[in-house]
């Protein structure tokens, strides 16, 4: 952008090596989901539930049969980006900010949280995707990298880097079905669209297993931590791997006529931008909304160049997430044999929110300190970047000599294209440089005691109000 099975923390186990590159695992104190594949270099660490450590809201669900009494639970992100579960029960131990997201959210979306029945649970955070080629069939394997944590509930919650595979299918209707409780969040200056944190329900495990409501993994597209400053919304992440997995299943139907219904999509980008940059390193001159191909050589040689070449192209207007999700809604009656056994048994563990949840289980309490008003925490530095390159052992392995490249979706922001070059200036403008600089400006002078405690004037807020707008 692998493998051991979880461990706990301390306990090491044993590994061969293969001839691929990745190490086999021999034996696992930990069971992960049946395709979710560890990565056998990555460490197995331990995962500290801290309310008072959360800084993001992703999701909010009940759990049935309620755990240990508790029903409702929330899936948060620490300063790092990882995910950690804390129950409702230590809602008045979050941050103020995260009490602030969770209160919009409730009143924006105007319904009690979704119910899920399950007995084990694991909650995904995908980084990179790969869309492998030249793959038989239409509802191909996809790839998804990442840190997996779990088993949930337990005593024994670990977070490690590996695999999970799903199909195309798998992808897209865990999208589009989870976006219904997808988390609100408020929209400031810097967000285009509305932002929401959406979620997707994956099988990792057979039909006969998710019926037994284990192997369910609630995936949360990862959010880079510096772009979390307001919320970690993953729109942006969401949009791109469904528009891959459309495009794959567009060139598909188009190569093996059919669907027609699938060949014949308008298919938008997430990003115009990223799309007119990917199309002038193809060699195309964008123009407007065209782009055409931009001749190489002169005289002869460049037309018959050009000619060989694609013809003019338009470049994709761009969506926001909702119509990919749309989209994808589109797309799932149209694959052959959807729904599949795994998907039906897969959906039927995920039911409608209710305002009374039940009678929760009884259990005794014990006496707590009193807990201390929640404040708003100062900003934290940025975590430094995490190295990816554990993904490479498992894209490595994929690969075939001489095969087709596979697409990758990355979820980490790319660097911007890079400016044309600056039109030679004129001399008036380098004359400019050597001016002299204007005479600094006199100091301010300090505000007196009047004009300090002198009110704020109409219309305007108190300083201390501005903390609750981030």
């Amino acid at each position: 952008m692998e493998s051991t099975p979880l461990r706990g923390p301390g306990d090491a186990a044993p590994t061969l090596d293969c001839p691929s590159g990745l190490r086999q695992p021999v034996k696992a104190s930990v069971s992960p989901p049946r395709y979710f594949v560890p990565h056998a270099a990555s460490p197995v660490e331990p995962v500290p539930c801290d309310a008072s450590e959360v800084v993001h809201v992703l999701d909010a669900f009940r759990l049935e049969p309620a755990y240990l009494g508790e029903a409702e639970w929330f899936v948060c992100t620490d300063v790092v980006g990882q995910l950690q579960l804390i129950p409702g029960s230590e809602r008045a131990r979050l941050p103020a900010s995260v009490q602030t997201q969770l209160a919009h959210h409730e009143v924006a979306s105007g319904k009690p949280p979704r119910r899920l029945a399950a007995t084990e649970l694991f909650f995904f955070s995908p980084e990179v995707v790969e869309h492998p080629s030249n793959t038989d069939g239409f509802n191909d394997p996809v790839y998804l990298y990442g840190t997996l944590t779990g088993p949930w509930p337990g005593n024994a919650v670990t977070r490690v880097n590996g695999q999970l595979t799903v199909t195309r299918g798998d992808v897209l209707a865990g999208f589009a079905h989870g976006a219904q409780d997808a988390f609100h969040y408020v929209k400031d200056a810097e967000s285009r669209d509305v932002p929401r944190a959406y979620h997707a329900l994956l099988p990792g495990d057979r039909a006969d297993q998710l019926a037994q409501g284990r192997g369910l993994v609630l995936t949360y597209p990862a959010v880079p931590a510096e772009l979390q400053a307001h919320h970690a919304a993953n729109g942006a992440q969401v949009a791109s791997v469904l528009h891959t997995v459309l495009t794959q299943l567009q060139e598909d139907a188009r190569a093996n006529q059919g669907p027609h219904a699938i060949a014949s999509l308008e298919l938008p980008v997430p990003s115009r931008a990223m799309a007119v940059a990917d199309l002038e390193l193809r060699g195309y001159e964008v123009k407007g909304d065209l782009a055409t191909p931009r001749p190489t050589k002169g005289g002869l040689v460049g037309k018959l160049a050009g000619w060989l070449q694609d013809e003019t192209v338009r470049v994709p207007r761009e969506a926001p997430p909702p119509e990919f999700l749309e989209l994808a809604r589109r797309v799932l009656p149209l694959l052959p044999g959807w729904p599949t056994e795994t998907e039906r048994t897969l959906r039927a563990h995920v039911l409608a929110g209710t305002l009374s949840p039940g009678t929760p289980v009884m259990r005794p309490t014990v006496p707590r300190a009193p807990t201390p008003p929640a404040s708003i925490p100062p900003r934290l530095p940025t975590p430094p970047v995490r190295s990816s390159d554990w993904m490479q052992d498992f894209i490595g392995a994929h690969g075939k000599p001489g095969g087709a490249k596979p697409r990758l979706t990355q979820l980490q922001p790319k660097p911007a294209p890079r400016p044309p070059p600056a039109k030679p200036s004129s001399p008036a403008t380098w004359q400019a440089d050597f001016a002299p600089a204007p005479a600094p400006a006199a100091p301010a002078r300090p505000a007196t005691r009047q004009q300090e405690k002198a009110p704020a004037p109409p219309g305007k807020k108190p300083d201390w109000m501005s903390d609750f707008d981030d």
